[in-house]
């Protein structure tokens, strides 16, 4: 009997391919902020049919790179303005503080090799880039780690809502100017490095302490990074 061909695998892989091409180009503003989106032309650009055009802009809609007007369509959002990011900065220190101090005691083995895992991939890192497509793996692992953080207070509300902040990815928009030749901050991944010895030791008061002033870093280099 002759075996069915995996379509949706195939479907699934088209779509998170084209999701991804347009994402980049949002990112690394190849399509800048305000361009108009046609779904016609993307299709005939990337070789795919319109379906999963629509799902990719569906998609980054919500993670608020896109956005839809009622007969106009689809365009490429702003970038959030710097003061909205160091004011989610401050609001993270709260959530992310509150969630570790929770979460740290518990010493889950799943969030202990979740944090280790990503923090591992990015001090393998050894080259940035100036691109998305070079960055993502650092900027993903970096969002991963945080989830982790999130997860851990066993909270399905706080997670859910956590993640569909796409915070770290909207805060990429923000860095338009890096080296090309540049490593991970040894900084950066230091204060990493703390909040995870502080989950391996279960000590959420310092798991607290090591977010806030991870978070608090985050914020001086933001500024740093749009006023140049």
């Amino acid at each position: 009997m002759a075996r069915t061909p995996p379509r949706a695998l195939v479907r699934t892989t088209v779509s998170e391919q084209t999701y991804e091409d347009i994402k980049e180009r949002i990112i690394d503003q190849t399509l800048p902020p305000g361009a108009r989106l046609n779904i016609d032309a993307l299709a005939r650009e990337l070789s795919v049919s319109s379906t999963p055009i629509r799902e990719a802009l569906a998609r980054l809609e919500r993670e608020q790179l896109v956005s839809l007007e009622l007969y106009a369509g689809y365009s490429v959002a702003p970038p959030p303005q710097p003061e909205y990011l160091e004011g989610l900065l401050e609001f993270r220190i709260l959530w992310e503080g509150h969630c570790a101090l929770i979460g740290a005691p518990k010493k889950r083995p799943e969030t202990l090799r979740a944090l280790e895992q990503s923090y591992k991939k990015m001090r393998a890192i050894k080259r940035l880039g100036t691109k998305y497509r070079e960055y993502r793996k650092f900027t993903d692992e970096d969002a991963r780690f945080h989830q982790a953080i999130i997860d851990s207070a066993e909270n399905p509300a706080m997670s859910k809502i956590y993640a569909g902040l796409h915070i770290i990815l909207l805060q990429s928009r923000l860095y338009l100017t890096r080296s090309a030749t540049g490593a991970p901050s040894e900084l950066v991944l230091g204060e990493h490095e703390r909040i995870l010895e502080a989950f391996v030791a279960g000590d959420g008061e310092a798991a607290q302490a090591a977010i806030a002033s991870h978070l608090e870093g985050g914020r001086s280099r933001l500024k740093r990074a749009v006023t140049g």
